[in-house]
């Protein structure tokens, strides 16, 4: 494996040369090195999970399962309740019940560190290993919720993400190619269907707010939208004809990175899009139990470990005709 490096610099430990999984504190200098104060960390593809589901934090806290009751009528037609249409027989309306169900997940991992390693790094550096430990913690549960929120938990057909819900219908018609590459024909077909399809799919009762799109389709829409067009690029073209056919100055068109194939765990086989409503009614995404941290415990004084627990779900569809994914069909 390569050495790691630091400004050049090849990293030590006590065993001489080391790969990234054992980086310590020691690296070769010289009288004429300088080492900076300010520390580089580690970047991670990070988004803000409510701008793309409803997120309830502390709801359902140490529960095994989350039960969202959803109400039915019926009744038949309106004129089944002529008067004399059917003598003595009055027509009936009814309403039912039906639960819809979410289980939880528990969670915990710890931190670890020695007196060893903080003399140690407090004598070298001024990076403190403990607080560095806690951002590593915090950011291991952030970026998992965050992962359960698109995809939902790996081999789980039941605690799933806004990206793979099998009750929701996927049209695989309307999107022939990326929106960014569409020609001026497609495009124009492209803008005419998808909202016909969606308000189809939903049996004509609602439209939607917002439009989920890979990342690297989205980052394509600056190109014009079209030769007739060239002073408005397609992502305005797009936002425009959504905030005005739905009547919603709020609807959003929103890149996801989760949504490109080589970023979704094998959970998706095309590019995925979604059309759908940001309605907690609509769906929503429960963390019963917030990320918690314990007291650092020790049994020596000398080595020391760091427990932090919560509890996690995936994202409950309760209409899964309000939304709709759309397959991109040729790449």
């Amino acid at each position: 494996m390569k050495n790691l490096t630091l400004m050049g610099k090849p990293l030590f430990n006590s065993n001489g040369d080391i790969d990234p999984n054992t980086a310590g504190f020691k690296y070769i200098i010289s009288t004429l090195s300088y080492i900076r104060s300010q520390i580089v960390t580690q970047k991670f593809f990070e988004v803000d999970i409510p701008d793309y589901v409803p997120v309830d934090v502390g709801e359902a806290g140490f529960m095994d399962e989350i039960i969202q009751n959803t109400e039915f009528y019926s009744g038949g037609s309106f004129f089944d309740g002529d008067v004399g249409s059917g003598g003595s027989r009055i027509a009936t309306v009814d309403a039912s019940m039906v639960p819809l169900r979410m289980p939880t997940g528990k969670w915990r991992k710890k931190a670890e560190w020695t007196l060893f390693e903080i003399k140690q790094a407090a004598e070298a550096s001024k990076w403190d290993p403990i607080e560095a430990k806690m951002r590593s913690l915090k950011k291991n549960w952030d970026l998992g919720i965050q992962e359960l929120a698109f995809l939902g938990k790996p081999g789980d057909t039941v605690m799933t993400g806004l990206l793979n819900n099998s009750q929701v219908a996927i049209d695989t018609t309307t999107i022939d190619f990326a929106i960014s590459d569409m020609s001026d024909t497609y495009f124009q077909a492209f803008v005419k269907n998808i909202l016909g399809s969606y308000f189809s799919n939903s049996n004509s009762t609602v439209l939607p707010d917002t439009f989920v799109m890979p990342a690297d389709d989205y980052l394509g829409l600056g190109s014009a939208a079209s030769a007739t067009y060239p002073n408005i690029s397609k992502f305005e073209y797009l936002e425009n004809t959504f905030k005005k056919m739905t009547h919603n100055d709020g609807f959003r068109v929103l890149p996801l990175a989760y949504s490109i194939v080589a970023n979704s765990r094998a959970e998706l086989t095309t590019p995925r899009y979604v059309l759908y409503r940001n309605d907690p009614e609509t769906l929503s995404m429960t963390v019963p139990v917030d990320f918690t941290m314990l007291e650092p415990r020790t049994v020596n004084s000398m080595d020391w470990v760091q427990l932090a627990y919560g509890m996690y779900s995936g994202v409950l569809i309760n209409r899964p005709r309000e939304v709709e994914y759309f397959d991109l069909t040729s790449t």
